[in-house]
């Protein structure tokens, strides 16, 4: 029976990983898939070693306030890699984690194949080298990341969007009076841009007969994303995709919850707030023009994105996406190029035929 370690630190890794151990497990039923994750991996059949919720944090300084719960759950993963070696190893994004114990895993002989690998392009290019050295292959979910990481010696393939895969079909119309709030999923990210919003939908009150939707992250404490009273704010457990479809314009955390947001067509401001410290960072070793998914995509600024957002900036700009005229309407159309750019759905089947026909190559599973 193979066995596959896989590790995801986060929501997004999670349910891009959940998908990935389902369509492996379809095709190969036997395999054990064990390791570092959360609901979405334990219910399509890997058992965890350990939650991600322990590890999980957003921004340079808020993962250095972690430091010492990473390192603990980066030892527990190196004395299970000793103990019951697995035939390959599969970290999904999570690079500062990740990396590192992929690097410890292809000395200890385990095999690597990176699942939405290290942001290289974009910062730190010396990890370039480093994910050369480690992995076997690559399977990249953002289109232009493939001839990148090809044109630097490294075996890749884009497999496609996961998010598609779970992308249900459209059930809900939309408000025309509705405002969509998405704080992200991290305690961290929740705890610095959900005060903003508040406060951006009450600036938004003020000018226009307004309402407000927001999901809740499954695991998130529901005090964190509590409504003020003179603001009419609806909190809906976990269904990010719900707020979405109702809402009329988003005001989102920069994420994976944005390329959500293009493949349904949903205009937005994305939103970005980091302790000074993580600003200072970003400014020095960040080395891409644009930071928001679609932009990346896209290759130009299609969503407007705010750096540091203020209340008032996310509130003007919401404002004029409300509304129909030219600025909404391209940002429709450009978000409709976006979409068509991700491929078709089928992005996990892909990534679990890479696996699995790696695993056959090697006599662990039968052809």
């Amino acid at each position: 029976m193979a066995q596959i370690a896989v590790v995801a630190g986060e929501t997004s890794g999670d349910i891009h990983a959940g998908n990935l151990v389902s369509a492996i497990l379809s095709r190969a039923p036997g395999t054990s898939i064990w390791g570092i994750g959360g609901e979405r991996i334990a219910a399509a059949g890997g058992r965890l070693l350990l939650d991600y919720s322990s590890i999980s944090a957003m921004g340079f300084v808020e993962a250095l306030s972690n430091i010492s719960a990473l390192k603990s759950a980066r030892r527990m993963m190196v004395e299970e890699f000793k103990a019951n070696p697995p035939d390959l190893f599969i970290p999904v994004d999570f690079g500062g984690f990740n990396l590192p114990l992929a690097e410890i895993a292809a000395k200890m002989g385990i095999p690597v194949i990176y699942f939405i690998p290290p942001k290289a392009w974009a910062w730190r290019r010396s990890r370039v080298k480093r994910v050369r050295r480690t992995a076997e292959r690559l399977m990249t979910i953002l289109p232009f990341e493939e001839s990148f990481w090809r044109e630097n010696g490294v075996p890749c393939d884009y497999v496609g969007s996961p998010i598609l895969d779970h992308l249900d079909p459209v059930t809900h119309a939309e408000e025309p009076d509705l405002v969509g709030l998405l704080p992200g999923s991290r305690r961290s990210e929740v705890t610095r841009l959900w005060p903003l919003m508040v406060e951006a939908a009450r600036i938004m009150s003020k000018t226009k007969k307004l309402r407000f939707v927001a999901p809740r992250a499954e695991g998130l404490d529901p005090e964190l994303l509590s409504a003020p009273p003179d603001i009419d704010i609806e909190i809906l457990p976990g269904s990010s995709q719900e707020v979405m479809e109702r809402a009329r314009v988003l005001i989102i955390a920069s994420g994976t919850a944005t390329l959500e947001c293009s493949l349904i067509g949903k205009p937005m401001v994305v939103v970005y707030r980091f302790s000074p410290l993580s600003l200072f960072l970003v400014k020095r070793l960040v080395k891409i023009d644009y930071m928001a998914l679609p932009n990346l995509i896209a290759g130009e600024k299609i969503v407007p994105e705010l750096l540091q957002a203020k209340p008032e900036e996310a509130a003007s700009l919401a404002l004029k996406l409300l509304e129909d005229g030219p600025t909404r309407s391209t940002m429709v159309k450009d978000l409709q190029a976006v979409r068509e750019s991700m491929g078709e759905r089928g992005a996990s089947a892909r990534a679990a035929s890479i696996v699995c026909g790696f695993l056959e190559e090697r006599g662990l599973l039968d052809a």
